[in-house]
């Protein structure tokens, strides 16, 4: 399910409690009136406390608690939305394992799926599947692709699930094309099992720090809101009676205003990023952008690239001696750092491309491994490289491409699949590739082995992927947990130059 950004006058709508009862019942869950007025009741007396504590004036206050209100429904639907989530995960988890293992006991796509159906209650997994079964007996196909994909089409658009996308593609090849798939069923389920086990502790990751970022934010708000309660007493420090209350000076009060309300704000980040889908791996790069950097690496030449450097760079080096010999050193120090990077230029891109290219690998790569040790066991290495093609991530469609020239160019070379990602740092792929050379060669005999081996290898590798994927989005938290400490500094700079002013105000009172 996608839905796009809300703007404000939809956030206005869902006000009304008709209007943000239909947003949850989309996600399958119950929304009553008692329900949103108790929350809404804890928003208002949750941030009028914190507007009392820092004495905001009403018309501040007023604006503090309106637009609190106006982000609630935002909040409410982002807790649903971290349930449905979580829900649809299970869900899919179970009917992935419990088809795999109602097809080896029957042998049968629709068998499996009537034995599937009846593991779910009433909701959307139940309905999906329904449909598929109804589609499958009725026995009329809408397209060349058949009426047994048709039917796992109907699945498969409520998740959007490449795990999902495999095992009915096992499936599918089984019932096609028969053969033994007892051994494909066990690599998957295991490998399934691994899969969720990685969805809930990144889950877990995710709640620890939101649980961090909401300790920061209360951190924050009362380091400021003491700061001003020492500074306002301070004015008992000066012999000379005074009137001014720190609280009430139009700084502070807009300041502590903007203050509550981006911490609000972050508090509604951190919740939202809970309520990614757990089904589909997140990216971090678009495909137009990883497709661009390999071709940034591949093309690169490094002779090429300095010449062009250095003739580009040749201006501002003329720029540079003649600011030098007239001693404008600050503009001559400028013309040199520019043609310092128009020098290097080339060569920064490169490493730049090469170093998100080569992170990208260690994402995908698992995900094409396993595949290949899917389709490795009922066809040989080259027609199973061929079916991979089409699902494969996008960094690694070109080097697949690669991979099949030169297998058709040099047949049986184990330099035709030790080239394979040569360019990167990635000595898990080699031990992987000289396996699949291997199994290509032997045919049989200890190919049982040798698969054992390379799967072992690949699950290392997603190990390795998952470190990378889960810091990307740990550190992506830890910036939100920055926020509120970027908002208590410059909340207490505006703070402490306010009541410094007073202080000198004061001291010039007592002096005349």
């Amino acid at each position: 399910m996608r839905k796009k950004k809300r703007d404000v006058w939809e956030n206005l709508k869902l006000l009304r409690h008709k209007n943000l009862a239909k947003e949850v019942h989309i996600y399958g869950y119950h929304f009553s009136w008692k329900l949103q007025f108790m929350l809404m009741v804890a928003t208002l007396t949750g941030i009028g406390t914190v507007g009392l504590l820092f004495k905001l004036s009403v018309f501040w206050l007023t604006v503090v608690i309106l637009a609190a209100i106006v982000m609630l429904p935002v909040l409410i639907l982002n807790m649903y939305k971290k349930m449905y989530e979580q829900k649809r995960f299970a869900d899919a988890a179970a009917y992935m394992e419990q088809m795999l293992y109602s097809f080896l006991k029957t042998g049968k796509i629709i068998s499996s799926l009537r034995e599937s159906c009846a593991l779910f209650e009433a909701g959307m997994m139940r309905s999906a599947i329904q449909a598929a079964v109804e589609h499958i007996e009725q026995g009329k196909t809408r397209s060349d692709q058949g009426i047994l994909r048709e039917g796992f089409q109907l699945i498969e658009e409520n998740y959007n699930c490449r795990k999902m996308q495999m095992v009915h593609d096992l499936l599918l090849n089984a019932e096609e094309y028969g053969g033994e798939v007892e051994s494909s069923v066990i690599i998957l389920l295991e490998d399934l099992e691994s899969w969720k086990k990685r969805g809930y502790r990144l889950q877990a990751d995710k709640k620890k720090s939101h649980t961090d970022n909401v300790v920061s934010i209360v951190v924050a708000t009362m380091m400021c809101a003491a700061a001003l309660y020492v500074l306002d007493a301070m004015k008992t420090m000066f012999a000379a009676e005074s009137s001014i209350v720190i609280f009430r000076i139009g700084t502070i009060q807009i300041s502590s205003a903007f203050f509550i309300l981006f911490l609000y704000h972050v508090f509604s980040k951190s919740s939202k990023s809970l309520t990614a889908d757990w089904l589909t791996e997140e990216n971090f790069r678009d495909s137009a952008y990883i497709k661009q950097c390999y071709d940034t690496v591949f093309r690169y030449d490094k002779r090429n690239a300095y010449k062009k450097g250095l003739l580009c760079s040749i201006p501002f080096m003329v720029l540079v001696g003649f600011c030098f010999s007239k001693r404008h050193w600050i503009p001559g120090a400028i013309a040199l750092t520019f043609g310092l990077f128009v020098l290097f230029s080339k060569r920064i891109g490169y490493r730049l491309a090469k170093k998100d290219i080569t992170q990208e690998m260690h994402l995908a790569l698992p995900q094409w491994l396993m595949e290949m040790a899917l389709l490795l066991q009922n066809n040989n290495v080259e027609i199973a490289i061929q079916k991979s093609r089409a699902g494969a991530p996008a960094a690694l469609q070109s080097e697949i491409d690669a991979l099949l020239e030169r297998s058709g160019r040099m047949p049986g070379e184990l330099c035709v699949y030790t080239d394979f990602c040569r360019e990167y740092d990635l000595p898990e792929v080699a031990g992987c590739m000289k396996m699949m050379h291997a199994i290509s060669e032997t045919g049989s005999g200890d190919v049982r082995i040798q698969m054992a081996h390379f799967i072992q290898r690949v699950n290392e590798m997603q190990s390795i992927a998952d470190q990378i994927r889960n810091e990307s989005i740990a550190l992506r938290m830890k910036m939100i947990f920055a926020y509120p400490v970027i908002a208590a500094t410059a909340k207490l700079l505006v703070d402490l130059t306010v009541g410094m002013a007073v202080m000198f105000r004061l001291l010039g009172s007592m002096s005349g």
